[in-house]
């Protein structure tokens, strides 16, 4: 055979295994869609985890009523299309509450969404984490909100006499938190807090006759707070650095240059820097704001401390207080942008939220 009619049937096999390929991919695709006029069911779950002495059959009635209410007002769970619409209950019983939210029972709604599918004539349904959904928190109404003041604790083989006053400014410090700005009060009870995720915002759902959930705090209040952390940390750090020194000094090692930790004499001249009257003013933190990233110009998010108060605490610790959630509607352009995204998969989430009487939601608080 020439060279030439050898490269000729060669290039004639690739491009009737090319033509194969696009073939196959183009009928593998065909074989595969999804089933967006499929009538649905309403699936109810219970996934509590019942605890000794925990007064179940009242959380899971007034969890229940959400569920019914949210169904009769969102045709989206009501009369699925596409999907089977699973909503689960779930929470530990047994788990214990947060000092800072120390009374009602928390808890989830889980609305998922398993959308249909067939390829080669047999139907399938999503399952896991191919599904897509949302929950709604139950008396947790700072998870999504707020981030709170974290740092290091005492660690094993810092100096025992400092770790009781390390824990004591510690657990003073972690009172605090930083939360998001308030974007909407859509209605009373209703607010639509800001979110850094890519959804629109975060809600709160809540009573708005008690006293509203953060405490606002002051430049001073915040500071002191680091402050008094940071010098039993840095002295912890110093104690520790001459330990390590002292133990490259018997390798005869020497560093360059010796860095002692200093950063409570950083905070403490940015605490100085602050006037008396910045001192009183609503504290912000934002990362440009310095070590203590602490400023008294409303830059970045609110310092605030939790409000016990909120809570109204002659009703029981089952009842209804607190519905948190993310808010994910979608507009037209959205849902088409999502079905492009997904090879023709309905955004069901935001329908869902898109269905969702959201002023309303407030008739769901117990009072």
């Amino acid at each position: 055979m020439s060279m030439k009619r050898g490269f000729f049937v060669i290039t004639i096999c690739l491009i009737i295994s090319l033509v194969s390929a696009v073939v196959y991919a183009a009928s593998t695709a065909q074989s595969f869609q999804y089933e967006p006029e499929k009538s649905g069911k309403f699936i109810f779950q219970n996934k509590l985890n019942k605890c000794q002495g925990s007064d179940m059959v009242s959380l899971t009635k007034n969890l229940t009523a959400v569920v019914e209410w949210i169904r009769d007002n969102d045709s989206t769970v009501n009369q699925p299309v596409g999907n089977d619409t699973i909503v689960s209950l779930s929470g530990n019983l047994c788990d214990k509450v947060p000092k800072n939210e120390d009374f009602g029972v928390q808890s989830s709604i889980y609305f998922s969404f398993h959308h249909f599918w067939i390829e080669n004539g047999v139907s399938g349904t999503a399952t896991g984490n191919t599904a897509h959904g949302s929950s709604l928190l139950i008396n947790n109404p700072i998870r999504l909100i707020s981030s709170q003041f974290i740092e290091t604790g005492f660690n094993a083989g810092d100096p025992p006499r400092l770790k009781q006053p390390l824990e004591e400014a510690l657990g003073n410090l972690q009172k605090y938190y930083t939360t998001a700005p308030i974007l909407k009060e859509i209605a009373p009870g209703v607010r639509l807090y800001s979110s850094t995720g890519w959804f629109k915002g975060d809600l709160l759902i809540f009573n708005p006759e008690q006293p509203d959930i953060w405490i606002p705090v002051t430049v001073k209040e915040i500071m002191e707070a680091k402050l008094a952390y940071y010098k039993v940390k840095q002295e912890i750090d110093t104690i520790n650095y001459e330990k390590t020194l002292a133990e490259w000094a018997k390798m005869n090692f020497k560093p360059d240059q010796v860095m002692y930790p200093n950063q409570y004499n950083l905070l403490k001249k940015e605490f100085e820097n602050f006037t008396s009257e910045e001192l009183n003013l609503p504290a912000f933190s934002s990362p440009q704001s310095g070590i203590s990233t602490i400023n008294a110009l409303g830059e970045g998010r609110p310092v605030v401390r939790f409000n016990p108060a909120c809570w109204n605490r002659t009703l029981p610790a089952t009842a209804v207080q607190f519905i948190s959630m993310e808010y994910r509607p979608a507009a037209a352009s959205e849902l088409e942008g999502f079905k492009q995204r997904n090879d023709g998969l309905a955004d069901y989430v935001g329908i869902f939220y898109n269905n969702l009487p959201v002023e309303k939601l407030g008739i769901l608080i117990q009072k």
